[in-house]
């Protein structure tokens, strides 16, 4: 059992929430299956009922697990919902629900601002950029990889944890306490390159569907880009609009 920090310096129920997410992510727990209750985590944890109460319902609010009275909280996701609501939705293909997904950190670096990070953030050009490269996969086959960019100076803790393990949206939510209000994001369908096939695991000149979006705090700044490779062969798109 991963023990907590006590020292004050993040929360205990983050902590258990992202012991728990991290359990999700990495197939310790499937879809169906019961995580611990409140009173195994009290005990477990060594923490009050509020704190483990308060971890179950981020997991709750995250749409992993569900909480039936009397019997206890299963697993009903492998994936969280996003903050965002989006017209547009990545639907996979070829992916069992049974598969393990997992999200490995490939690197995490500071760079200054080019042209279009600068474009894009609304930032100087040469502004340190916080860049973190992670691929996800599917029963250890790469499914996407994904490049988030965030002004160094706005949330410098980012270059410091290691978001393989934990929420990256979470964290920045209950860290830095960033509330979104909308994001805007480009289609754009592209042929691999060496680098990208190499870390696919695909054919130079396979079909991949690149997103790039851009996301929005509620005093309308943005905060965040995100670049993102999807494999042709494991995704489509699905596009709900309202009438």
């Amino acid at each position: 059992m991963n023990k907590l920090d006590f020292s004050g310096r993040e929360q205990l129920y983050y902590q258990i929430y992202s012991l728990l997410f991290q359990d999700i992510m990495n197939g310790k727990y499937r879809i169906g299956d019961m995580i611990p209750a409140e009173s195994e985590l009290m005990e477990s944890y060594q923490v009050s009922r509020a704190t483990a109460r308060k971890a179950m319902e981020m997991l709750a609010n995250d749409g992993l697990v569900r909480k039936r009275r009397g019997i206890g909280t299963f697993v009903t996701a492998l994936k969280p919902k996003n903050d965002l609501n989006r017209v547009i939705s990545y639907s996979k293909k070829n992916q069992a629900d049974s598969a393990i997904v997992s999200k490995h950190t490939l690197d995490v670096n500071i760079q200054p601002a080019n042209d279009e990070l600068a474009s894009r953030l609304k930032v100087e050009i040469k502004t340190p950029i916080i860049c973190l490269k992670r691929l996800r996969c599917a029963d250890e086959e790469p499914s996407y990889l994904e490049f988030n960019y965030y002004e160094q100076d706005f949330v410098p803790e980012v270059y410091n944890r290691d978001f393989s393990k934990e929420s990256l949206r979470a964290f920045l939510k209950n860290f830095y306490n960033i509330q979104w209000s909308y994001a805007n994001q480009e289609i754009y369908s592209i042929l691999a390159e060496e680098k990208l096939a190499d870390l696919l695991q695909v054919n130079i000149g396979s079909p991949i569907i690149q997103i790039k979006r851009v996301s929005y705090d509620i005093n309308n700044v943005p905060r965040e880009f995100v670049s993102t490779f999807y494999r042709g062969d494991r995704h489509h798109l699905e596009i709900e609009l309202s009438i």
